[in-house]
């Protein structure tokens, strides 16, 4: 795995970079990465879930049913409403170094310039050029909404609440990405109080909600995949299953 490159004066000296035109690179991003500053606004315009990468959990926008074929893009435009962050900041990320947050530009990208090919990073006088600064500032103010959301899915990882998304939806669906989560809805409502009580200080309620609420976007994903086909056929039709399905009644007042 290639060092990232660190977001400075010096490190960045003679390295230049292609801001991107348009959404076309995430195009074949069937998952993006989300944080609870975005729970409503998604989970009203996509289906959320939890994926493990490594030994995190991350919370992810599904937008697609396959991988490498994203719904929501088609022609580098987003055709559906709320656009998660990560599509303004990329391909800058935080990575977290102890207790500090530094700013990276993804190698791997393809957006990494030759000498004069693209812009510069910082000014002659080392400050940050417009398109960067604007992505920085984005990424800083969701820093702090970021960790929050690790300590939640990391809240409900403990609390042994996680759970694959059902056989049937993926089924019905024709869902061929694997490790989609959501909250056992009957783990949750069992949890003792003092169990109950640890989910509702790390603020992972909120989370745990909104991932099962959103699930009924599907429909979402049935309907752009007849707009944006990729190689799995969109489903006919998806209402019998939110109409029958009692395991998706999203109750956790019980």
């Amino acid at each position: 795995m290639p060092t990232p490159l660190v977001l400075s004066p010096k490190e960045c000296q003679g390295k230049t970079w292609r801001p991107p035109q348009g959404l076309a690179f995430a195009a074949s991003h069937s998952l993006l990465p989300l944080h609870a500053g975005e729970l409503a606004k998604a989970a009203a315009t996509m289906p959320l879930a939890l994926v493990k990468q490594g030994r995190e959990w991350r919370l992810v926008g599904v937008c697609g049913v396959e991988a490498h074929h994203n719904l929501f893009i088609k022609d580098g435009k987003w055709m559906g409403q709320y656009q998660p962050e990560w599509l303004a900041t990329h391909p800058f990320e935080v990575v977290t170094v102890g207790e500090k947050g530094i700013v990276t530009f993804d190698h791997e990208s393809g957006f990494l310039a030759e000498g004069e090919a693209g812009e510069p990073f910082f000014d002659a006088q080392g400050q940050l050029k417009a398109a960067v600064s604007t992505r920085v500032e984005t990424l800083k103010a969701a820093y702090g909404k970021q960790q929050a959301t690790q300590k939640a899915l990391a809240a409900l990882a403990r609390a042994g609440v996680i759970t694959p998304w059902s056989e049937a939806l993926t089924r019905q669906l024709g869902m061929v990405i694997d490790g989609l989560h959501m909250i056992d809805e009957k783990a949750l409502a069992q949890l003792d109080d003092e169990a109950f009580l640890a989910l509702r200080k790390a603020h992972a309620l909120p989370i745990a909600y909104a991932i099962n609420l959103s699930l009924p976007q599907t429909h979402l994903l049935a309907r752009l995949a007849r707009l944006n086909p990729g190689h799995v056929a969109a489903p006919e039709n998806l209402d019998s299953f939110f109409d029958s399905d009692e395991d998706l009644s999203f109750d956790f007042d019980d």
